[in-house]
């Protein structure tokens, strides 16, 4: 795979970008989104098909490998959902619910021929979560859920309704696995005491019109269950649930307990999961190769340990303060990242030398995104709004940890590469094995690594606690330190023009030199302070006061007797 067609997009409040070609990623050719808005964008699996939904259209692009040509626009004008099959044949759009006079509801779900725009079904879907159908690899049969049960259509015909159903009752989520028998799998909840279970049917059994009901291949009961996340192997041969509650009875955690389970699709294997650190599972993946898997969980900092299919431990990766698992589409290296309230800190491990430890750390704080490139070579992390509105944009690394390109977008909200999946998954192209050179960064990108380079070039000034930072300072220092921006060395007192230092000014509280200002009246110089008198000279002071009021009263005497 040549890394000059690696291609990747972004979408941001105000522009749209498509960008191709290492390690420079210019704008790709036949796209110019540099004045448009989206509500969404996303290519198809194979990477065939880039669908963006714009303010009154939906327009769907072909995408080669070093641009894209416009195919058609579809008449969807408030899309905020996309997806497309796993081919890319068909594309569908989810737009909000609408509720007529009469009291129907629109059918907002719309299933278009991506090549010829042509309009295949309607349906209605007013819950956006799991809102879009779920394809086969092959594409030839796809699921969607209603209240009382699961129907199969064939997408060649949508006109023609359910192929097949399971008619069940109470059904939160389902998953369609891969591969070329694929299974499903549907979580029931709890109900009136009962425990929660997820059963695997035969999607084959389900298409067998007229008889009775399809019976589960395999099923797993549960209590502690309100929900569930399920991830299936590239194979499709098992099963990874992880179980969540919406609140912790035991007053433990504040986000609820969590438990992992696995199931064989062909019925033979299940089991729960046995982690041996206290807390929450943070995340979960299968390596693309099938036969393994990786667990983040227990309290921060978590522990990472490699399973093997049947649940055996294979390596234990130590405890770090990690959340966020990504394997590179061939499974040869993977990532350990700490997103959301941790420090942005990726480790990147290569499988073949698990006893070497972690080959190489990169910082991405501020992070909200990570995916690997399709050739395995290379990362991208993203910083997006809302989540953080400043800093936001792209930056792509090499596999070595080597920061090659930097691309800062204002309010940025979406970021992906495109995808080049091939099924099945043997034919991806090799990881080489060695790891290969990282090629020489981008401009954007030397900038960046120049400026922190310089930054930790810079001495750091030692610490000093506030109080000894001015010792030895009078307090004429202190005074022109407080009142002038000057550095210390030549910071003088304030003297306005035409004043002459003199050495006879009035000096204020504390010994500070007092300021003059040309004509201002003086201040009255301060009293002299009396000394203090001891007592004789207390007594004496009585004595001569006595003398002065007696005198003062005789004439007064004098003049009321005549």
């Amino acid at each position: 795979m040549d890394a000059s067609t690696l291609q990747w997009a972004y979408r941001a409040q105000k522009s749209l970008g498509v960008k191709a070609g290492v390690p420079a990623f210019p704008d790709a050719p036949g796209f110019d989104g540099s004045h448009v808005g989206a509500r969404m964008l996303v290519y198809s699996a194979d990477g065939s098909r880039l669908a963006v939904a714009l303010e009154g259209t939906t327009r769907v692009y072909d995408v080669q490998n070093h641009g894209l040509v416009l195919r058609h626009e579809v008449p969807v004008s408030r899309a905020i959902e996309l997806a497309f099959s796993p081919r890319g044949t068909y594309l569908q759009t989810w737009e909000r619910p609408v509720k007529a006079e009469d009291g129907t509801w629109s059918r907002n779900l719309r299933i278009w021929h991506a090549e010829s725009g042509e309009l295949l079904g309607e349906f209605e879907r007013r819950q956006i979560e799991g809102w879009a159908f779920q394809f086969t690899d092959r594409e030839d049969h796809c699921v969607r859920p209603t209240s009382a049960e699961l129907q199969v259509f064939c997408p060649s015909d949508f006109r023609a309704g359910a192929v097949g159903r399971l008619r069940v009752e109470n059904v939160q989520s389902f998953s369609l696995g891969p591969g070329g028998q694929p299974s499903i799998a549907a979580f029931f909840p709890e109900k009136k005491g009962m425990p929660a279970f997820v059963r695997i049917y035969s999607l084959a059994s389900l298409l067998k019109q007229g008889e009775p009901p399809a019976a589960p291949v395999a099923q797993k009961s549960f209590f502690k269950a309100d929900k569930v996340t399920m991830k299936w192997n590239a194979a499709g041969s098992s099963l990874l649930l992880m179980t969540s509650t919406d609140h912790d009875q035991t007053g433990k955690s504040y986000y609820g307990e969590t438990n992992l389970y696995m199931l064989s699709a062909r019925g033979d294997f299940d089991c729960r999961v046995g982690l041996d650190k206290e807390g929450p599972i943070h995340d979960f993946e299968w390596n693309p190769n099938s036969r393994e898997f990786i667990v983040i969980y227990g309290y921060m900092p978590a522990k990472a340990v490699v399973f093997s299919y049947r649940v055996n431990v294979i390596a234990e990766l130590g405890t770090q303060p990690r959340n966020l698992i990504a394997y590179n589409p061939q499974g040869r290296l993977f990532c350990l990242a700490g997103f959301g309230n941790l420090a942005g800190t990726v480790d990147i491990w290569d499988r073949e030398r698990l006893a070497d430890g972690k080959l190489f750390t990169l910082d991405a704080s501020n992070s909200s995104v990570l995916e690997w490139s399709p050739d395995g070579h290379f990362l991208l992390t993203g910083t997006l709004s809302p989540r953080l509105r400043v800093e936001n944009g792209v930056r792509i690394w090499h596999c070595t940890g080597k920061l090659v390109h930097v691309d800062m977008v204002d309010e940025m909200y979406q970021a992906c590469w495109r995808p080049q999946k091939l099924i099945p998954h043997s034919s991806l192209p090799p990881f080489p094995k060695e790891l290969p050179a990282a090629p020489a960064p981008s401009e954007a990108a030397a900038a960046v690594l120049a400026k922190k380079q310089a930054a930790a070039s810079r001495p750091a000034g030692t610490y000093r606690p506030p109080s000894a930072r001015h010792a030895g300072a009078t307090p004429s220092d202190l005074l022109r330190r407080d009142t002038s921006d000057a550095p210390p060395s030549s910071r003088q007192a304030y003297l306005p023009p035409g004043a002459a230092a003199s050495s006879s000014s009035t000096s204020g509280p504390g010994g500070r030199r007092g300021r003059k200002v040309p004509g201002a009246p003086e201040k009255p110089a301060a009293p002299t302070p009396k000394p203090a008198m001891g007592a004789a000279d207390v007594g004496a002071h009585s004595s001569e006061a006595r003398s002065r009021r007696k005198e003062a009263k005789e004439p007064d005497e004098e003049a009321q007797g005549h």
